[in-house]
């Protein structure tokens, strides 16, 4: 049984997205027990949004966004922005999505998450033996280093999209060899090909963003009711109260200042690169402007046969 947070109810609020189709939906029996870890469990207040774009003003004071696997719906530009001013300014984001990625569900949340380093790939995560089934596979490969993983062995998935998370962001849970990768690919006449086996894929990452935190999961099913991957299945209600108690705690000065350090470095390896390129355009553009230049024996030919 989970144990319950000491917190005044209130103090930590979270904001659930439903403006753009999203499944989760606290107030659906599908996923009430995630409403009950929330608002039970977390003492978290709770707030849907229903509004397009996204506002501004909702987002102030909130201590965590759920954008909850978005489906037939695209996110705005002026939503993305928002998001990212609210997660570099101290807030902390919950993207999820499932299987098939942006492709299969028709929607852009990836265009979201790639801003804070991590990518949605158009796949699903099967067990090897159960190829082309709906048999959900158990993954074991955990990031035990990561407060996010405390008190979690092993957690179940309905199939899920695998991630791409590159330093800095931190791979937290990851397929094993027993599990088979089929990307999806509307052109083919089943939709989903095999194309990986047996290595190691993100299904969740995490990421920091200026002072705030970000977390995307690959698999919707497990913040749900179902009794063989949902929310009680496994250490799946472990590893989902660990994401929002993670949340609820401040990233610490040092690591802004790391954070700030390391997009300083990347912007002046940017501006050297561009330095770089802008110089061997004029280079090339001074040679358009005096072709003779480029070819001085063919031009010397030339003179002498005119001679």
């Amino acid at each position: 049984m989970l144990k319950k947070i000491k917190a005044p109810r209130g103090e930590y609020t979270c904001i659930i997205d439903r403006a753009n189709n999203e499944l989760v939906d606290v107030h659906e029996e599908t996923f009430s027990e995630l409403f009950h870890l929330l608002d039970s469990v977390l003492n978290v207040k709770l707030v849907i949004n229903r509004e397009k774009p996204l506002p501004d003003d909702l987002l102030t004071g909130a201590t965590m966004l759920v954008i909850g696997c978005p489906r037939k719906s695209q996110l705005d530009k002026e939503e993305i922005e928002t998001v990212v001013k609210y997660v570099r300014d101290g807030g902390n984001l919950l993207a999820i999505t499932d299987a098939g990625g942006d492709a299969a569900n028709e929607t852009n949340l990836g265009e979201l998450t790639s801003v804070f380093g991590i990518e949605i790939e158009a796949t699903t995560v099967r067990d090897s033996k159960n190829i082309g089934s709906a048999a959900a596979p158990i993954i074991e490969d955990i990031n035990v280093s990561h407060p996010l993983n405390r008190n979690v062995m092993r957690v179940v998935i309905g199939g899920g999209a695998t991630l791409l998370a590159p330093e800095p962001a931190v791979s937290l849970l990851g397929t094993n060899r027993t599990c088979v990768i089929e990307q999806f690919r509307p052109a083919e006449h089943d939709g989903w090909k095999v194309m990986k086996v047996g290595e190691h894929y993100p299904i969740a990452a995490s990421a920091q963003h200026g002072q705030g935190k970000v977390v995307v999961v690959g698999d919707v099913d497990m913040f749900s009711n179902d009794l063989d991957y949902g929310i009680n299945a496994l250490d799946n209600a472990t590893f989902i109260k660990n994401i929002f108690t993670w949340f609820m705690s401040p990233v610490d000065v040092p690591s802004v200042i790391d954070w700030l350090v390391s997009r300083l470095t990347a912007l002046e390896t940017r501006v050297n690169d561009l330095a770089g390129e802008n110089a061997r355009l004029k280079q090339k553009l001074t040679k358009l402007e005096n072709p003779e230049n480029e070819y001085p024996l063919v031009k010397q030919r030339l003179q002498d046969e005119l001679e």
